[in-house]
Parts: structure tokens; C-alpha cells; sequence
């Protein structure tokens, strides 16, 4: 399963600030934001006590403008203060601002900005141009996707065909699910820079999308850098005054470059929506050589929904195949306790090296990471939402779950809306799994229940 870790996924119903709304036709002028103020809370499992490991205050405010004519431009401002896994947090970010010139057939974009890819509601395997926030504590999950410095070009020779690039200059790291993670003792792990601005971190996109009479779909080539770092083994000493050798290790976040050929569609059969993405990513540097880069694989995904009354269900099956795979010859360097002595005892073992046995144990974790540890993998996801009260009390809950790793993630909610432009947020994520899965070892941290309360002006 690719959610929340090793995918794109975007949890349709959740109300966030529009970047996609000014009308192009009449000139505008929009000033729109929000405050909002949450907590998430779970049951301590040391001593069953409960905890308060985010809380938080925010606001958003977004300015949209354009002539009508030519021109739109928008940006979008976010602010937090609190505090996210008990550590204090202060932060301001340009989420986007950018600007946009049109003519008939055309139009050129520039700044910062959330540009996804694909059809599919939960899983987006052809997205690849912008970054995410995969530990922002927040029930609107769309705050997940990060804006990047970006340039795109859209040309539309006719209704039917749209053509578009997209050039990206630097390069902007999704934030991973890594500091948060208790580490083995004397292994550290050095983060990544919010941008790198090396000349050679450049990426970009080319897409055409075909609409036709009840079916849109697209062809995708992305190449460059993916925002999905992987973990890298950058030093490695043994402290042999000990009576057992003590390893230390240092990882890095590095960015590896890849190419996405990709596919999606999208149609209806009466009531139903049909929408379905694959593609096939394929790094430019060897997995056998590199193990901070994953290996080749495919990816694909169906979905439906169905609307009826007052209810709305969406379900989606996602797929992945690894063509070269090749068991992990050894357990993750993180999520598995270290058993020092047996590593003393290898070097009993003729041309045992140690270093190179702890870089197998770095790409073991990044496999773990990237749900590369089979070569096949089976997922599926619903979510069913209602609209009760005219649209005041809105339940909902989305579930996915592994077939292969056994991971599950349950996320219950119900939003009320008492009075225009205040709603109240009440829900909670379950992450579970097996021992030694990927949500075994994040489910201490990420696991919680969530009140937020949210006016919008």
C-alpha cells in the first residue's frame, strides 16, 4: 500500500482554501482565509496515560486576482504555531504564489505551486511534480500537498486536446515520516534542506490530456528528481574498545532521479464513476549499487464512486509489480531491534564487512519504506461520507488496507457545520500492522484522535 508513504493521495471531501476558482472569463478580485485551532490526542502506551502530542493554531489567508482578460495570479499564506509530536513549532509558509497569462489557446504559469496529476482519489502513481507533508497534523488532508518553484505551459489546439510541460528548477523534498521515528542507538539521520538549488536537481513533466464524448483520459512522462527522497548510509564507524563492537552509523535524505511513463482515465457507466492511473517508474541509478534508490516497479489503480441521496461511497484497488525483485538478504537497519552480539560474531565469518552489511540493513529499511519488500502488491480503499441536516452534519470514514504487508489506516470523522463559515472537526487516525510492518513501527506516533475547530471570512 502506497498511502501516505510511498504515493501521492488526496482524501476528496475536505475543505481547504480553492486555488482553482477565480473565473477566467470576469475579473476578480478575491481576499478569502481561515483560523483554525486543534489538538491531537492518544493513550500513552508506557503507562497508559493520555497525551497531547500536537496542538496547534493556524490560520490561512489567500489572495486570488485577475482582468478577465489575460491575467490571474494567487497566493496562499499559511501560518502555525503550537506544537507537532511534542516538539514547539513556529512556522511560516508560502504554500503558493504564483502567476498565470492566458490567451485563447493557451497559457503560461510561474511561481509556487501545487500542480497533481491523475484521476484517482486515494493513490496518484503518475504524480510526481509536487512534494508532500506526510506528518502535518491536520483533518484537512489536502494540506498535505506542498507547492514547488515550478514554470508550466498549457496549449489546447482544439476542445478535445490539451498539451502541457512543466519545468522545475530546484528541487523540494517531501517531508518523510523520519523524525518523528525512535532511532536505534548511535545511528542519526541528517535531513534535507527545504530547497536545493543545485543546477542539476532539475526536473520536468510532459502531458497530453484527450477528452472525448464520456471519456477523458492522459499519457505522462515525468523526468528528474522524485520528491520521494530515500535514506543513504553517508558514514560508518565500529567502536572496538568495547567488549562487543559498537557500530555507529550516520543516513542521509538523498534524492535520487527517475523517469515515470504514465496513464489514466476517466469515465462513467450510468450512476458510476470509472477512473483508473498506471505507471511505470524506472530510477536512473541501480537499486544493486545505490541503496538509497528503489527498485524499477509498476503501479496501477481503479477506482469508482457511487452517489445516492444522501450517501456517497468511493472505492479504489491499487496494484504494484516489481519486475527485478529480489528478496532483502538482510532486516531493516530501522524498525527491527539491533542484535549487536550477532553482528560480532560475523566477523568471525571469512571477508565479512561489516560496512557493507549495515549499507544492506539502510536499503532494507528504504525497501520497507517504499513497500518494495515483495515483488507483488494488493491494496484496496473505501470511503463512504453523508450528508445529513441539509448539509450541517457531514460523517464519514475512509479505510485502506494492505493485502500484503497487513498494514490497515481507519480514519473516522464527522465535520459539523453549525452556523456559515464555522465548522467543527472531530475524528481520528488508526494506523496498524504486523510486527516489523511500516504503520507497526509509526503507530505509536501517528495514531490519534482530533478535535479542530475552523472559522472561514
Amino acid at each position: 500500500m502506497y498511502l501516505l508513504i510511498a504515493g501521492p493521495i488526496i482524501l476528496n471531501g475536505q475543505d481547504t482554501l480553492s486555488t482553482d476558482n477565480i473565473n477566467v472569463n470576469t475579473g476578480s478580485k478575491i481576499f478569502s482565509g481561515f483560523i483554525r485551532a486543534g489538538i491531537y490526542s492518544w493513550v500513552d502506551k508506557s503507562d497508559d496515560k493520555l497525551y497531547i502530542p500536537s496542538a496547534f493554531s493556524d490560520a490561512g489567508l489567500m489572495l486570488e486576482a485577475g482582468n478577465g482578460q489575460n491575467f490571474r495570479t494567487l497566493a496562499d499564506l499559511r501560518f502555525r504555531y503550537g506544537s507537532e509530536f511534542q516538539k514547539p513549532v513556529t512556522e511560516f509558509d508560502l504554500r503558493e504564489a504564483w502567476i498565470e497569462i492566458y490567451g485563447k489557446k493557451w497559457k503560461l504559469a510561474a511561481g509556487q505551486k501545487i500542480i497533481k496529476w491523475g484521476r484517482c482519489d486515494f493513490t496518484n502513481p503518475t504524480s510526481r511534480l509536487s512534494p508532500q507533508d506526510l506528518v502535518l497534523r491536520s483533518p484537512d488532508r489536502e494540506e498535505m500537498n506542498l507547492g514547488n518553484l515550478l514554470a508550466s505551459f498549457d496549449y489546447s489546439p482544439s476542445g478535445k486536446v490539451n498539451l502541457e510541460a512543466v519545468l522545475v528548477p530546484f528541487y523540494r523534498s517531501s517531508v518523510l515520516i523520519i523524525d518523528p521515528i525512535p532511532l536505534p542507538e548511535n545511528v542519526v539521520i541528517n535531513e534535507l534542506n527545504s530547497l536545493i538549488t543545485d543546477s542539476g536537481m532539475f526536473s520536468y513533466g510532459l502531458r497530453s490530456d484527450f477528452h472525448f464524448n464520456r471519456l477523458d483520459w492522459s499519457i505522462s512522462w515525468f523526468e528528474g528528481y522524485d520528491p520521494m527522497p530515500g535514506i543513504a548510509l553517508t558514514e560508518f564507524t565500529l567502536d572496538l574498545t568495547q567488549p562487543v563492537p559498537v557500530p555507529f552509523t550516520e543516513l542521509s535524505v538523498k534524492p535520487y532521479k527517475s523517469r515515470v511513463l504514465g496513464i489514466d482515465f476517466e469515465t462513467t457507466a450510468g450512476t458510476l464513476g470509472i477512473r483508473g492511473e498506471a505507471a511505470w517508474s524506472f530510477p536512473e541509478l541501480s537499486y544493486k549499487t545505490n541503496e538509497y534508490v528503489p527498485m524499477p516497479e509498476i503501479k496501477w489503480v481503479a477506482g469508482i464512486d457511487w452517489a445516492k441521496g444522501i450517501w456517497r461511497f468511493t472505492g479504489e484497488y491499487s496494484g504494484k509489480y516489481i519486475p527485478d525483485f529480489t528478496p532483502a538478504p538482510v532486516d531493516p537497519v530501522i524498525g527491527s531491534d539491533q542484535d549487536y552480539s550477532k553482528l560480532a560474531s560475523m566477523f568471525a565469518i571469512p571477508g565479512f564487512d561489516p560496512e557493507e552489511y549495515i549499507r544492506q540493513q539502510v536499503g532494507a529499511f528504504n525497501r520497507l519504506y517504499n513497500y518494495q519488500l515483495h515483488e507483488f502488491y494488493h491494496s484496496a480503499g473505501l470511503r463512504a461520507e453523508a450528508e445529513l441536516a441539509y448539509g450541517r452534519v457531514l460523517p464519514s470514514v475512509f479505510t485502506m488496507y494492505n493485502f500484503t504487508s497487513r498494514d490497515l489506516l481507519i480514519i473516522p470523522e464527522i465535520k459539523i457545520k453549525p452556523a456559515d463559515g464555522l465548522a467543527i472537526t472531530i475524528g481520528a487516525e488508526i494506523y496498524s500492522g504486523p510486527e516489523d510492518s511500516l504503520f507497526e513501527l509509526i503507530d505509536e506516533f501517528m495514531d490519534g484522535v482530533y478535535v479542530s475547530l475552523r472559522v472561514d471570512f
